[in-house]
Protein backbone atom coordinates (compact mmCIF):
# COMPACT_ATOMS: atom_id res chain seq x y z
CA UNK A 1 0.00 0.00 0.00
CA UNK A 2 1.35 3.58 -0.85
CA UNK A 3 0.88 6.21 1.47
CA UNK A 4 -0.60 9.11 0.02
CA UNK A 5 1.73 12.44 0.46
CA UNK A 6 -1.65 13.81 1.71
CA UNK A 7 -1.92 11.93 4.50
CA UNK A 8 1.37 13.02 6.04
CA UNK A 9 1.68 15.83 8.98
CA UNK A 10 4.50 17.08 7.66
CA UNK A 11 5.17 19.36 4.54
CA UNK A 12 5.66 17.87 1.52
CA UNK A 13 7.20 18.59 -1.50
CA UNK A 14 8.25 16.53 -5.06
CA UNK A 15 11.36 18.79 -6.75
CA UNK A 16 12.81 17.40 -10.37
CA UNK A 17 16.64 17.90 -10.49
CA UNK A 18 16.79 21.39 -11.07
CA UNK A 19 13.62 22.26 -7.87
CA UNK A 20 11.13 23.14 -9.64
CA UNK A 21 8.19 21.87 -7.35
CA UNK A 22 6.41 19.13 -9.15
CA UNK A 23 4.10 18.34 -6.16
CA UNK A 24 2.77 19.84 -2.55
CA UNK A 25 0.59 18.08 -0.25
CA UNK A 26 -2.01 19.00 2.17
CA UNK A 27 0.26 20.21 5.41
CA UNK A 28 2.33 22.13 2.98
CA UNK A 29 -0.54 24.15 1.97
CA UNK A 30 -1.72 24.16 5.80
CA UNK A 31 1.68 25.64 7.32
CA UNK A 32 2.71 28.18 4.32
CA UNK A 33 -1.46 28.93 3.35
CA UNK A 34 0.29 28.29 -0.39
CA UNK A 35 -2.50 26.07 -2.46
CA UNK A 36 -0.66 23.32 -4.64
CA UNK A 37 -1.32 25.47 -7.92
CA UNK A 38 0.06 28.41 -6.87
CA UNK A 39 3.59 26.72 -6.30
CA UNK A 40 3.73 23.54 -8.78
CA UNK A 41 6.31 24.59 -11.78
CA UNK A 42 7.81 27.49 -9.80
CA UNK A 43 10.80 26.77 -8.02
CA UNK A 44 11.35 26.44 -4.90
CA UNK A 45 12.83 29.58 -4.18
CA UNK A 46 9.32 30.70 -4.09
CA UNK A 47 8.45 29.33 -1.01
CA UNK A 48 11.57 29.58 1.34
CA UNK A 49 12.77 32.42 3.10
CA UNK A 50 16.06 34.42 1.03
CA UNK A 51 18.04 33.64 3.94
CA UNK A 52 17.72 29.75 4.01
CA UNK A 53 17.44 29.19 -0.23
CA UNK A 54 21.76 29.00 -0.56
CA UNK A 55 21.14 26.61 2.28
CA UNK A 56 18.81 24.37 0.20
CA UNK A 57 21.28 24.57 -2.87
CA UNK A 58 24.21 23.40 -0.86
CA UNK A 59 21.65 20.66 0.44
CA UNK A 60 21.46 19.72 -2.83
CA UNK A 61 25.14 19.86 -3.92
CA UNK A 62 26.36 18.13 -0.87
CA UNK A 63 23.49 15.10 -1.45
CA UNK A 64 24.77 15.00 -5.41
CA UNK A 65 28.00 13.48 -4.18
CA UNK A 66 26.40 10.79 -2.80
CA UNK A 67 26.42 12.51 0.87
CA UNK A 68 23.91 12.08 3.56
CA UNK A 69 23.33 15.20 5.87
CA UNK A 70 20.50 14.91 8.88
CA UNK A 71 17.67 17.57 8.85
CA UNK A 72 18.79 21.28 8.54
CA UNK A 73 17.07 24.48 9.79
CA UNK A 74 15.56 26.35 7.00
CA UNK A 75 12.80 29.13 6.88
CA UNK A 76 9.60 28.79 4.54
CA UNK A 77 7.94 31.86 3.40
CA UNK A 78 4.30 32.13 3.75
CA UNK A 79 1.62 33.99 1.05
CA UNK A 80 0.65 36.30 3.92
CA UNK A 81 4.04 37.77 4.61
CA UNK A 82 5.71 35.76 7.34
CA UNK A 83 8.29 33.23 7.86
CA UNK A 84 7.90 29.80 9.44
CA UNK A 85 11.03 28.00 10.74
CA UNK A 86 11.03 24.46 10.07
CA UNK A 87 13.21 21.27 9.86
CA UNK A 88 13.89 20.03 6.56
CA UNK A 89 15.01 16.63 5.20
CA UNK A 90 15.75 15.61 1.76
CA UNK A 91 16.03 12.15 0.02
CA UNK A 92 17.32 12.70 -3.70
CA UNK A 93 15.39 9.93 -6.15
CA UNK A 94 17.17 7.99 -8.61
CA UNK A 95 16.47 6.14 -11.84
CA UNK A 96 18.90 3.74 -13.51
CA UNK A 97 21.73 5.84 -11.52
CA UNK A 98 20.43 8.97 -12.86
CA UNK A 99 19.25 11.78 -10.45
CA UNK A 100 15.14 12.43 -11.17
CA UNK A 101 14.13 14.76 -8.46
CA UNK A 102 13.87 15.38 -4.72
CA UNK A 103 11.78 14.75 -1.87
CA UNK A 104 11.62 17.44 0.80
CA UNK A 105 10.03 17.21 3.94
CA UNK A 106 9.66 19.85 6.13
CA UNK A 107 8.64 19.80 9.81
CA UNK A 108 7.51 22.48 11.30
CA UNK A 109 9.13 24.19 14.39
CA UNK A 110 7.26 27.29 15.34
CA UNK A 111 6.72 25.76 18.82
CA UNK A 112 9.80 24.26 19.20
CA UNK A 113 12.40 27.65 18.33
CA UNK A 114 9.47 29.73 20.67
CA UNK A 115 10.24 27.49 23.74
CA UNK A 116 13.82 27.68 23.03
CA UNK A 117 13.64 31.42 22.44
CA UNK A 118 11.78 31.95 25.46
CA UNK A 119 14.34 29.61 27.43
CA UNK A 120 16.99 31.65 26.40
CA UNK A 121 14.97 34.67 27.57
CA UNK A 122 14.43 33.16 30.75
CA UNK A 123 17.91 32.65 31.35
CA UNK A 124 19.45 36.19 30.35
CA UNK A 125 16.88 37.13 32.98
CA UNK A 126 17.83 34.65 35.34
CA UNK A 127 21.64 35.51 34.75
CA UNK A 128 20.83 39.00 35.21
CA UNK A 129 19.24 38.78 37.83
CA UNK A 130 21.48 36.64 39.50
CA UNK A 131 24.57 38.49 38.39
CA UNK A 132 22.65 41.91 39.86
CA UNK A 133 21.76 41.12 43.20
CA UNK A 134 23.38 42.20 46.28
CA UNK A 135 23.38 38.75 48.13
CA UNK A 136 26.08 36.45 47.08
CA UNK A 137 24.50 33.18 45.25
CA UNK A 138 26.60 30.22 44.94
CA UNK A 139 26.50 26.68 44.08
CA UNK A 140 28.06 24.12 45.81
CA UNK A 141 29.51 20.47 44.64
CA UNK A 142 28.78 17.46 46.85
CA UNK A 143 32.01 18.08 48.76
CA UNK A 144 31.49 21.76 49.48
CA UNK A 145 33.62 23.44 46.50
CA UNK A 146 32.34 26.35 44.44
CA UNK A 147 30.79 25.32 41.04
CA UNK A 148 29.42 29.23 40.70
CA UNK A 149 29.12 32.07 42.22
CA UNK A 150 27.78 35.51 41.15
CA UNK A 151 29.61 38.86 40.80
CA UNK A 152 28.72 40.13 44.30
CA UNK A 153 31.42 38.13 46.07
CA UNK A 154 34.11 40.61 44.11
CA UNK A 155 32.63 44.15 45.13
CA UNK A 156 31.37 42.39 48.99
CA UNK A 157 34.12 40.35 50.05
CA UNK A 158 36.69 41.57 47.50
CA UNK A 159 37.98 38.05 45.87
CA UNK A 160 38.30 37.47 42.56
CA UNK A 161 35.83 34.80 41.29
CA UNK A 162 38.15 32.92 39.26
CA UNK A 163 40.29 32.66 42.72
CA UNK A 164 37.32 30.69 44.51
CA UNK A 165 36.02 28.52 42.21
CA UNK A 166 37.13 24.91 43.13
CA UNK A 167 38.14 25.89 46.30
CA UNK A 168 35.66 25.14 49.31
CA UNK A 169 33.66 27.85 50.58
CA UNK A 170 34.21 27.01 54.02
CA UNK A 171 37.49 28.73 53.43
CA UNK A 172 36.67 32.24 53.26
CA UNK A 173 34.29 31.64 56.69
CA UNK A 174 35.75 32.97 59.56
CA UNK A 175 37.85 30.37 61.66
CA UNK A 176 35.33 31.06 64.92
CA UNK A 177 32.42 30.19 63.05
CA UNK A 178 33.62 27.12 60.61
CA UNK A 179 32.33 24.27 63.03
CA UNK A 180 28.63 25.90 62.42
CA UNK A 181 29.45 26.30 59.04
CA UNK A 182 30.54 22.77 57.55
CA UNK A 183 26.95 21.12 57.36
CA UNK A 184 25.25 24.00 56.14
CA UNK A 185 27.25 24.32 53.26
CA UNK A 186 27.01 20.93 52.67
CA UNK A 187 23.02 21.11 53.00
CA UNK A 188 21.49 18.08 51.44
CA UNK A 189 17.77 18.92 53.05
CA UNK A 190 14.53 20.93 51.44
CA UNK A 191 11.86 23.00 52.39
CA UNK A 192 11.50 23.57 55.58
CA UNK A 193 14.36 21.37 56.74
CA UNK A 194 16.60 23.52 55.07
CA UNK A 195 18.88 25.80 56.52
CA UNK A 196 17.72 29.63 56.89
CA UNK A 197 18.86 32.67 58.37
CA UNK A 198 22.51 31.17 60.12
CA UNK A 199 24.59 33.96 61.05
CA UNK A 200 28.20 33.62 59.79
CA UNK A 201 31.00 35.49 58.90
CA UNK A 202 32.88 35.68 56.45
CA UNK A 203 36.48 36.62 56.00
CA UNK A 204 36.92 39.93 53.41
CA UNK A 205 39.83 39.71 50.74
CA UNK A 206 42.69 42.52 49.88
CA UNK A 207 40.26 44.34 47.76
CA UNK A 208 37.03 44.99 50.14
CA UNK A 209 36.62 48.16 52.17
CA UNK A 210 37.05 47.66 55.57
CA UNK A 211 33.89 48.32 57.31
CA UNK A 212 33.49 49.41 61.23
CA UNK A 213 37.56 48.91 60.80
CA UNK A 214 36.39 44.72 60.73
CA UNK A 215 38.64 42.44 58.45
CA UNK A 216 35.23 40.13 57.74
CA UNK A 217 31.47 40.68 57.20
CA UNK A 218 28.26 38.81 58.51
CA UNK A 219 26.05 37.28 56.46
CA UNK A 220 22.65 35.59 56.88
CA UNK A 221 23.04 32.24 54.99
CA UNK A 222 20.03 30.36 53.98
CA UNK A 223 21.15 27.29 52.13
CA UNK A 224 19.16 23.89 50.40
CA UNK A 225 20.00 20.80 48.58
CA UNK A 226 20.07 20.07 44.94
CA UNK A 227 19.02 16.71 44.88
CA UNK A 228 18.70 14.26 41.45
CA UNK A 229 15.37 14.68 39.78
CA UNK A 230 15.06 11.25 38.48
CA UNK A 231 13.19 8.81 40.59
CA UNK A 232 14.32 6.86 43.69
CA UNK A 233 15.79 4.21 43.51
CA UNK A 234 13.77 0.79 43.85
CA UNK A 235 15.06 0.15 47.29
CA UNK A 236 12.98 3.22 48.01
CA UNK A 237 16.12 5.37 48.78
CA UNK A 238 16.77 9.00 46.72
CA UNK A 239 18.90 10.15 44.49
CA UNK A 240 22.15 10.91 45.17
CA UNK A 241 22.42 14.55 45.80
CA UNK A 242 24.05 16.79 43.56
CA UNK A 243 25.30 19.41 45.90
CA UNK A 244 24.24 22.81 47.52
CA UNK A 245 22.89 25.91 46.60
CA UNK A 246 22.50 29.03 49.13
CA UNK A 247 22.25 33.15 49.39
CA UNK A 248 24.58 35.08 51.76
CA UNK A 249 23.00 38.59 52.57
CA UNK A 250 25.36 41.28 53.97
CA UNK A 251 23.82 41.93 58.23
CA UNK A 252 26.85 43.51 59.16
CA UNK A 253 24.86 47.40 59.23
CA UNK A 254 22.09 45.87 60.79
CA UNK A 255 24.56 43.45 63.22
CA UNK A 256 26.13 46.48 64.63
CA UNK A 257 23.21 48.50 64.73
CA UNK A 258 21.61 46.09 66.67
CA UNK A 259 25.24 45.94 69.00
CA UNK A 260 25.10 49.34 69.06
CA UNK A 261 21.68 49.84 70.16
CA UNK A 262 22.31 47.22 72.81
CA UNK A 263 25.26 49.43 74.42
CA UNK A 264 23.77 52.93 74.14
CA UNK A 265 20.49 54.72 76.09
CA UNK A 266 17.83 54.98 73.93
CA UNK A 267 17.50 58.74 75.52
CA UNK A 268 20.43 60.60 76.31
CA UNK A 269 19.84 63.99 77.98
CA UNK A 270 22.45 66.06 76.12
CA UNK A 271 23.22 69.83 76.86
CA UNK A 272 21.88 72.04 74.61
CA UNK A 273 25.14 74.72 74.50
CA UNK A 274 27.99 72.17 74.34
CA UNK A 275 26.25 69.16 73.32
CA UNK A 276 27.39 66.69 76.03
CA UNK A 277 26.02 63.98 77.48
CA UNK A 278 25.17 63.92 81.48
CA UNK A 279 26.12 60.04 82.53
CA UNK A 280 24.73 58.93 86.14
CA UNK A 281 27.41 56.46 87.77
CA UNK A 282 27.61 55.31 91.38
CA UNK A 283 24.78 57.79 92.23
CA UNK A 284 27.26 60.63 90.55
CA UNK A 285 26.52 62.78 87.27
CA UNK A 286 29.00 63.34 84.67
CA UNK A 287 28.91 65.50 81.65
CA UNK A 288 30.90 63.88 78.71
CA UNK A 289 31.76 64.53 75.83
CA UNK A 290 30.13 62.83 72.70
CA UNK A 291 33.23 61.20 71.42
CA UNK A 292 34.29 59.84 75.37
CA UNK A 293 31.08 58.84 75.59
CA UNK A 294 30.46 56.73 72.54
CA UNK A 295 34.27 55.39 73.29
CA UNK A 296 33.40 54.36 76.25
CA UNK A 297 29.75 52.22 75.39
CA UNK A 298 31.07 50.99 72.24
CA UNK A 299 35.12 50.75 72.33
CA UNK A 300 34.99 53.00 68.93
CA UNK A 301 38.28 55.09 68.90
CA UNK A 302 38.00 58.92 67.70
CA UNK A 303 40.97 60.37 65.41
CA UNK A 304 40.49 63.76 65.19
CA UNK A 305 40.63 66.06 62.05
CA UNK A 306 39.40 69.25 60.40
CA UNK A 307 36.09 69.69 57.81
CA UNK A 308 36.78 72.22 55.15
CA UNK A 309 34.43 74.75 56.70
CA UNK A 310 37.25 74.52 59.91
CA UNK A 311 40.43 73.82 58.20
CA UNK A 312 42.83 76.30 59.34
CA UNK A 313 43.30 79.11 57.24
CA UNK A 314 47.26 80.64 56.29
CA UNK A 315 47.66 84.17 57.60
Amino acid sequence: MQLDANDLQEAVALCDPDGIILEWNRAATEVTGFRAEEVIGYHLDAVLAPSSQETIRDLFNAERTGSVLPGLAVRLQTNYGMEVPAEVTTAPQFSEGSLRGWVLIFRDTTLRVMLREELDRMETLYRGLVERSPDIIYVLDVQGRLLFINDTVETLLGYPKKDLLGRELIDIVHPDDRDRAYWPLRERRRADRATRSLRLRMITGAGAPRRYDLDFVYISLDSVGLSDPRPPLQNGLAGEGLGTQGVARDITDLVMLQEFAGQVDLILPVCAICRKIRVQSGGQEQWLPLSEYLGIKTGILFSHTYCPDHMPRAE
